[in-house]
């Protein structure tokens, strides 16, 4: 199981893309945001510019890492022509985890890009840590809506992975 497999296909074409996630805090969070957008930037074509922008929580024990994080990953993202930004929620009142997309679609997340199983990050010749498809994932479920630009629902495929 990789993004790839999971996203693409409903973030394929789009060129904004929301993701809400209040737990885009620790490394390995940022990490698994730094993974999708790798993913976006190896699929998408060299003449497209996407953006994704991310609402998250400020990480309470260690924001100037959180942000330090961010801005990395902003300029990982700016040179594959994706632009990437970010913004806090300080009214303490998003929990429910989704991406939409400027193509109509919103993926449901119930834990958001936190999908894989703990792996070991520092060992460069492993292949877990270099490909996704070769990480156990823990159980979770992935929900596809497709909607107008007002956000009504409308047909539903769902997919959970163990």
């Amino acid at each position: 199981m990789t993004f790839e497999d999971l996203f693409w296909p409903w973030l394929q074409g789009a060129s904004s893309i929301v993701i809400t996630d209040p737990y885009i805090r620790m490394f390995h969070q940022i990490r698994n945001l730094m993974e999708l957008i790798e993913m976006i930037a190896i699929r998408k074509a060299p003449e497209d510019e996407v953006s994704v922008h991310l609402v998250t929580c400020l990480d309470e024990i260690n924001p100037d890492k959180q942000q330090c994080n961010l801005a990395a990953v902003e300029g990982a993202a700016a040179a594959a022509g994706i632009r990437f930004t970010w913004e806090f929620d300080d009214t303490g009142t998003i929990h429910a985890r989704h991406i939409v997309t400027n193509t109509d679609w919103k993926i449901s997340l119930d834990r958001g890009l936190d999908v894989f199983q703990k792996f070991e990050m520092n060992d460069a010749f492993s292949l877990t840590n270099r490909l996704q498809g070769f990480r156990q994932v823990k159980a979770f479920e992935v929900t596809y809506l497709k909607v107008d630009g007002a956000l009504s629902l409308g047909s539903t495929s769902r997919k959970a992975c163990s």
